[in-house]
C-alpha cells in the first residue's frame, strides 16, 4: 500500500490534499435538498440583500451585468473564467505550496479547509438566491445566455451538461469563489518569486469579484462575506496552531530538564562520590579545575598551596629540623 505521507517532509502526499479539497467542495451538494425546500426563503433573502445594497449605494451588480451583456466577447470570457479557474487555480496552488514545502503549509491548508467548512454551514443556514434567480429583477443569467459557447448548462450556472441536478443553486452567501480567490491571491503575492506572480496575486481576487457579479451569480455582499469568513478562519487557525506549538515547546523543555536531572543522578557512584569533569568529589570535599581534595582542604590546579602559603609551609618545615641536622 502506498504511503499517504512523505517520509522526508512528514506532509501528506499531494493527491491526498487535492482529494480532501474536492470532497469538501462537493459536500455542499448535501445541502441541496434543504435549499430546494427553502426556495421561498432563499429568494426573500436575496431580495433583502439587494435592498440593503441599494440603501448602502453599493448595488453595482446590475450595471456590471448589463455592460458585460453588451460586449459578447467579454461575456464569454467571463463565463469560461467562472466555470474553470475556480476549480483549477485553487488545487494547483495547493499542490504548488505543498511541493515547495513552505514552513507554514499546515496553516495555509487548514485555513482553506476551515473557510470551506464555514461556507458550507452558511449555505445550509442561509440559502440565498443569486441575482440571476430573483423574480422580478432585470438581471440576465449570462452563462445561460451564452451556454452554446461552452460545456455549462443553461439552468445551473457553471455545472456541466447533465450534472445540474447535483448543484446547489442557492449557495450564494458567502461567496466561496471570492474566498478561495483571495486565498490564492495571498499565496501568489506572499510566496511568488517573480514580480509578475505577485501582480497576478493582486489581480486574481479582483477579477473574480468582477466576474461573479457581472454574470449575476453573486452580490457584492456575498464577496465581502466570503472575505470575512477567510479572515476569521485564518485567525482561528493561527491561534490554534500557535497554542499547539507553545504546548509542544513547553513539553520539550520539561523533557530536556528531566533528562539533565537523570544524567546528574546517574553519575553518582555507589560509594557516595560524584564524578564531575574527571574529578571525584567525596563527602565534605570540593574540587576546582579538576583537582581532588578531601578533609576540608582545597587545591587549585596541580599546586596544593602557592604564594604566601608556600613560604609559611617552608618555615614550618625548618622549625621541625632536629639540632645539627642539615637544612635542605
Amino acid at each position: 500500500m502506498r504511503r499517504l505521507r512523505n517520509q522526508t517532509t512528514g506532509l501528506p502526499v499531494w493527491w491526498v490534499e487535492v482529494l480532501m479539497l474536492a470532497v469538501l467542495y462537493y459536500s455542499y451538494t448535501g445541502t441541496r435538498s434543504f435549499a430546494d425546500a427553502s426556495a421561498a426563503d432563499a429568494i426573500r433573502l436575496g431580495h433583502d440583500l439587494l435592498r440593503l445594497e441599494t440603501w448602502l449605494h453599493i448595488d453595482i451588480e446590475l450595471s456590471l451585468n448589463r455592460w458585460v451583456q453588451s460586449v459578447p466577447v467579454v461575456a464569454v470570457l467571463c463565463c469560461y473564467y467562472y466555470g474553470t479557474l475556480h476549480f483549477v487555480v485553487t488545487p494547483s496552488l495547493l499542490i504548488w505550496t505543498h511541493r515547495r514545502n513552505v514552513g507554514n503549509y499546515s496553516q495555509i491548508r487548514w485555513t482553506l479547509v476551515v473557510t470551506t467548512l464555514i461556507s458550507l454551514l452558511g449555505f445550509f443556514l442561509f440559502p440565498t438566491a443569486p441575482p440571476r434567480l430573483l423574480p422580478g429583477e432585470p438581471f440576465t443569467d449570462t452563462m445561460a445566455h451564452f451556454e452554446a459557447w461552452g460545456w455549462w448548462t443553461g439552468t445551473a450556472s457553471a455545472a456541466p451538461q447533465g450534472l445540474e441536478g447535483i448543484t446547489n443553486q442557492f449557495a450564494a452567501l458567502p461567496s466561496l469563489h471570492c474566498a478561495w480567490a483571495l486565498w490564492c491571491g495571498f499565496l501568489l503575492f506572499r510566496y511568488g518569486r517573480r514580480r509578475i506572480t505577485r501582480v497576478l496575486g493582486l489581480l486574481y481576487p479582483a477579477a473574480t469579484v468582477f466576474v461573479v457579479m457581472s454574470t449575476a451569480n453573486h452580490y457584492l455582499l456575498d464577496a465581502v462575506a466570503g472575505w470575512a469568513v477567510l479572515g476569521f478562519s485564518a485567525g482561528l487557525v493561527a491561534l490554534v496552531l500557535a497554542r499547539r506549538r507553545a504546548t509542544r515547546t513547553a513539553a520539550s523543555s520539561e523533557s530536556s530538564a528531566a533528562s539533565s536531572a537523570d544524567s546528574v543522578t546517574s553519575a553518582k557512584g555507589s560509594d557516595g562520590t560524584t564524578q564531575v569533569d574527571g574529578a571525584v568529589l567525596s563527602d565534605g570535599a570540593a574540587t576546582s579545575n579538576g583537582a581532588a581534595t578531601s578533609g576540608g582542604t582545597a587545591t587549585s590546579g596541580s599546586a596544593a598551596v602557592s604564594g604566601e602559603g608556600s613560604d609559611a609551609g617552608s618555615e614550618a618545615s625548618i622549625a621541625k629540623q632536629p639540632d645539627g641536622a642539615p637544612v635542605r
